[in-house]
């Protein structure tokens, strides 16, 4: 059942495309059902991708201080040791006459142990300067057969009690060392110096593996972000740059911020040391934390699809309910008219709704055909009746001939063109496009031509009362217009604005598109009129009405001629003062919306 309604509306549901009720019914239940629902995903998402930061950053902040205390410690304690053993009197007694002492066995046998006793303490060396001799593994040796001697220009910086720590590798080679020197200091001057190297990497595994998880990193990086502490010995010394991360990034020593490293978003904690301007930094990766908040999204998506599905298969229920009495209306206005319907047909009593629209429908078609008739056959019984009587009044054909030949006659008895014959052939010219029955449009170009042969025939009379001037866009001259437009215009212009008029005036013709119009402005500089019969005319012209005493009866023609074929909203409008001028405005649209007319 569901299935054979489908099949019967789906052709109209594909007719009408996006303007279908089908596809406006699922616009409307899909915003219903995706907005809210997208909303409440977003917040929901926001809300999850905030807690799981927040958790990753306090777990990774917690680890980050264990780590950092411990180390702190271990580094303290080494630092710690290092000053005892340099400090002590024996040490000192020792870098001055290389005697060995039973106090110095002690201190010898406490830098021996140091290595067994923490497996991250790679050797201790005590170096007396002045006798070039090396203390290491219970035994002196010159400074010479040392072959881990590369902390020697270290040692010459050293300027201060404090000493300094140096990252260095053993003999060049491996292991990476993080290497303190402390001074042994004699009476203030410098006499050599106790040498502890701290193994990296058995620093590392001892003390920071335990923190360490698959995507985390733990790093200690000193002032110049070189990094002194990580799982990979080759990262030793180099800088943190060679990881990914940027020197900007460590612009302060306890911050948290979330970077690109290897293409992969990573959370980056930073914690500073209590030595020496450290920072130990955690680096977690956010590629397990993705793959959960993926999943979330993925999910949601999911959802959102089973929504448009459903909202899909609810439009298409919807749709096909209403689309029966649709699918009838459709089929009506399809059928070709006329229809013929009795009273009681269309009376709403007897019927449902359905039938009372359809039978409504029909009856305003019908009736619109009729009035179409209607309007044709009087159309064309307009046209006829204007033919005829220009047709009784005087025959075209013989008024062209009576004035050729008058024309020639002229040109004859005279030998020449002279102002007879000129004045014959515009008064043909001018005749022949009032009288053709071509149609009610012709372009402007030719509107133009025809009301210049009308002036060159009122030039004959009047010359001395007024001159022209044209100014009229070319590109409007293609555009139509309905004949005889111009021409009663201009002969008010000469009759009642320069007659009167003492001295020669100036007629100026112009025309423009502004929007979607076409004006047209007949300009004098006449006698004018007052603001009263000015108000007066311009009413009668917009209600169509003509003078009672026949004045401006053929402005009024083309009034009501452009409105008839126009729209209301076209026409003559006039504006004028007295003594100073009229100014006629004709308004018509861009495209002959009249085309139908001048085709009847």
């Amino acid at each position: 059942m569901l299935w054979k309604k489908i099949k019967n509306n789906w052709p109209y549901i594909r007719k009408f495309r996006l303007d279908s009720l089908f596809w406006r019914s699922f616009i409307i239940v899909s915003l219903l059902l995706i907005v809210p629902f997208v909303s409440l995903s977003i917040v929901f998402y926001s809300r999850q991708f905030g807690n799981m930061r927040n958790e990753i950053m306090n777990e990774n902040s917690l680890i980050l201080n264990s780590a950092k205390e411990i180390v702190d410690d271990s580094l303290t304690e080494c630092d710690s040791l290092s000053s005892y053993i340099a400090t002590a009197e024996s040490t000192q007694l020792y870098t001055i006459n290389g005697v060995a002492s039973d106090s110095f066995s002690v201190i010898a046998g406490l830098a021996r142990s140091l290595p067994v006793i923490y497996q991250y303490i790679d050797s201790v060396y005590i170096y007396a300067e002045d006798l070039k001799m090396v203390h290491t593994a219970g035994s002196s040796i010159p400074i010479s057969q040392l072959e881990d001697n590369n902390w020697l220009n270290s040692y010459n910086d050293v300027t201060n009690q404090r000493g300094i720590t140096v990252l260095r590798s053993k003999n060049n080679l491996y292991p990476a060392l993080i290497t303190i020197i402390k001074p042994i200091y004699v009476s203030n001057e410098k006499m050599g110096a106790v040498i502890m190297n701290i193994n990296s990497q058995s620093l590392y595994h001892s003390v920071l593996a335990r923190y360490r998880t698959g995507s985390q990193q733990l790093l200690l990086v000193d002032e110049s972000n070189r990094i002194l502490l990580s799982d990979n010995v080759n990262n030793f010394s180099g800088s943190i740059s060679n990881i990914g991360l940027k020197n900007e990034n460590f612009t302060s020593s306890n911050s948290s911020d979330i970077c690109n490293i290897g293409d992969e978003n990573c959370i980056v904690l930073r914690s500073g040391s209590r030595l020496n301007n450290y920072t130990y930094v955690n680096i977690y990766s956010m590629s397990q934390y993705d793959e959960s908040l993926n999943s979330i999204k993925w999910q949601l998506i999911i959802i959102s699809i089973l929504l448009l599905l459903f909202g899909f298969f609810l439009a298409l229920v919807a749709s096909i309910s209403n689309y029966t009495p649709f699918r009838d209306i459709i089929s009506v206005l399809q059928e070709a008219p006329p229809y013929s319907l009795t009273p009681d047909e269309i009376s709403p009593s007897d019927h449902d709704e359905l039938t009372y629209i359809i039978n409504s429908i029909k009856a305003h078609i019908e009736d619109k055909v009729q009035m179409g008739k209607i309007l044709d056959e009087r159309m064309n019984m307009l046209k006829k009746a204007q033919y005829d009587m220009l047709q009784a009044q005087i025959n075209p054909h013989f008024l062209y001939n009576a004035l050729e030949t008058i024309n020639w006659m002229a040109y004859d008895l005279a030998g020449d063109e002279n102002p007879v014959s000129t004045a014959l052939v515009d008064l043909a010219a001018f005749f022949r496009n009032a009288l053709s029955s071509s149609g009610y449009l012709i372009s402007i170009d030719e509107e133009i031509k025809y009301t210049k042969d009308y002036i060159n025939i009122l030039y004959l009379r009047y010359s001395e009362l007024f001159d022209v001037r044209w100014d009229v866009d070319s590109s409007i001259l293609s555009c139509t217009i309905i004949k005889l437009c111009l021409q009663p215009i201009i002969e008010n212009a000469v009759y009642h604005g320069f007659k009167p008029k003492a001295g020669k005036g100036l007629l100026r013709i112009s025309g423009f598109r502004s929007g979607g119009k076409i004006i047209l402005v007949v300009a004098d500089d006449g006698v004018g009129m007052d603001e009263t019969l000015l108000s007066e005319l311009n009413t009668k012209l917009s209600s169509g009405i003509y003078s009672e005493d026949g004045s401006h009866i053929g402005m009024a023609n083309v009034n009501n001629r452009i409105k008839i074929l126009f729209g209301d909203e076209y026409g003559i409008f006039l504006d004028s003062r007295l003594g100073v001028g009229t100014t006629v405005r004709i308004s018509i649209p861009v495209s002959g919306r009249g085309d139908k007319f001048d085709k009847a």
